[in-house]
């Protein structure tokens, strides 16, 4: 930890707050102000005294996410985690040559050594969003000149981003640093947290975030989080820790709210960035520039896998909306959910959207043996994709059916099948005979810790299929 609270402190972050951006809502589209070059140095008390600097300070978090897409290292909060992913559930294969870009095989072959560069990548810039939430949520503690409302707001949307980031790094790296403050001496040489206890920090974020929010959003694009938006990360919290009878309460409410679509999008408007499916969006911020994905997936480098391809029934109409034909010989299949790459903005970066909870809500109603009601959520998502309704009859064929629908409706998208083969404990299972020749090792399904890392901070352990 010393290693990234000390990179932190001293170059990216200076206290990681923008004073010079400010939040502006244009007549037309809703997008950000250019961001100036932070100081060198930002005291605390001067952020937050006005409701002006602490909403630039939130908003310099959500900038820089979608800036930092374009680093050659990447982040958890752009295409990396989807192609990452993506390779690491064996959706995705890297088909360029291996011997270039070695580090991005090692996750296809789940063969990962401490020094991948990527893999760093997704611990710094987690802590390194961590470290300004908890910024923001010291200064507000004691901040003068600000409304109510905006205080409430900036506090809701900062504890929600700590448990955006902690909800990451735990399902990467399992037991991390639980940090809650921006003291970074003494966070720097932080033990490991055991997990569970992250998801209690994770899951009362997002309870008081909820609190704080109001149903409204700031913006009319969906940019900033709301109360649906924290609600929508504690849904799936609760089916990732088994808490069935929440999730499925947590999940029913943003179905049930009236904000979003009561009857799911056609497939080409999903990701457009005036989806009514959409629950919470990135914008992108460079020039002339849409989302990353597009080209990232666009470029023949990712091709889908035929474990992946297999799993579509023959008309799925996903298979024509969300999948393109590559340039390579033979073609191979790409993920084309993003389709604008440079021009006008039409899509933006989708980080929930409604079809999810439909899904979150189903399996937690068959683990409720509410096999009905799960059925009908079920079909919902398989209606919007052409499909016939399944027709499960027990709890368990049911919950097969709906670990199938996630896989060909979130293939390629933020990990989250990776991430629904380790919380099942099936990931061995699915995962160790597709992998490279005796590479898959008991305990695979975790990332390593960053050897950079447990250099500079002696109380940090491996995970034991790194040791």
């Amino acid at each position: 930890m010393y290693n990234t609270f000390q990179n932190i402190t001293k170059s990216t972050v200076r206290l990681a707050l923008y004073s010079s951006l400010a939040l502006a809502v244009l007549p037309s589209c809703s997008d950000f102000l250019n961001v100036e070059t932070p100081p060198d140095v930002l005291i605390n008390d001067k952020v937050f005294t006005s409701d002006k600097t602490a909403t630039a300070a939130m908003l310099s978090i959500y900038i820089d996410m979608m800036n930092d897409q374009f680093g050659s290292n990447g982040s958890f909060v752009c295409g990396v985690m989807s192609s990452i992913g993506g390779m690491s559930a064996n959706e995705l294969h890297f088909t360029q040559n291996s011997t270039v870009t070695p580090q991005y095989q090692q996750f296809e072959d789940h063969a990962l050594t401490h020094d991948n560069t990527y893999v760093r990548a997704f611990w710094k810039d987690g802590y390194k969003y961590i470290y300004r939430t908890n910024a923001i949520i010291d200064g507000l503690a004691t901040a003068t000149g600000m409304t109510d409302a905006t205080k409430k707001q900036i506090e809701g949307e900062a504890k929600f981003m700590r448990a955006f980031c902690y909800f990451y790094l735990v399902n990467l790296f399992g037991d991390v640093p639980l940090v809650v403050n921006s003291d970074y001496h003494e966070n720097m040489l932080m033990p490991r947290t055991p997990s569970t206890k992250v998801w209690e920090q994770i899951i009362s974020d997002l309870k008081d975030a909820k609190l704080l929010l109001t149903d409204a959003y700031v913006t009319t694009e969906r940019l900033r989080p709301n109360k649906w938006t924290a609600s929508a990360l504690l849904s799936r919290a609760y089916l990732y820790t088994q808490k069935w009878q929440e999730a499925e309460l947590e999940a029913n409410a943003i179905i049930s709210s009236g904000t979003y679509a009561t009857t799911l999008p056609a497939l080409d408007k999903v990701f457009k960035k005036d989806s009514p499916e959409t629950i919470w969006q990135l914008q992108p911020v460079r020039a002339n520039s849409n989302t990353v994905e597009a080209s990232l997936f666009a470029g023949s480098a990712y091709a889908l896998t035929q474990q992946l391809l297999s799993s579509f029934e023959s008309n799925d109409q996903r298979k024509t909306s969300w999948i393109a034909g590559g340039t390579g010989t033979p073609p191979s299949a790409l993920p084309s959910k993003y389709k604008a790459n440079v021009g006008a903005l039409t899509e933006y970066y989708v980080v929930f959207r409604l079809t999810e909870q439909y899904l979150i809500r189903a399996e937690a109603r068959a683990q409720l043996s509410k096999i009905s009601e799960g059925l009908s959520d079920v079909n919902v998502v398989r209606q919007r994709a052409g499909l016939l309704a399944t027709t499960a009859a027990s709890k368990e064929i049911l919950l097969q059916a709906i670990e199938k629908e996630r896989q060909v409706e979130f293939f390629a998208e933020w990990g989250h099948r990776w991430f629904d083969l380790k919380r099942t404990n099936r990931a061995e299972a699915v995962l160790k005979p597709l992998s490279g020749i005796n590479t898959w090792k008991q305990g695979a399904d975790l990332f390593p810790i960053p050897e950079l890392e447990i250099r500079a901070n002696p109380k940090l352990s491996q995970n034991d299929a790194y040791l």
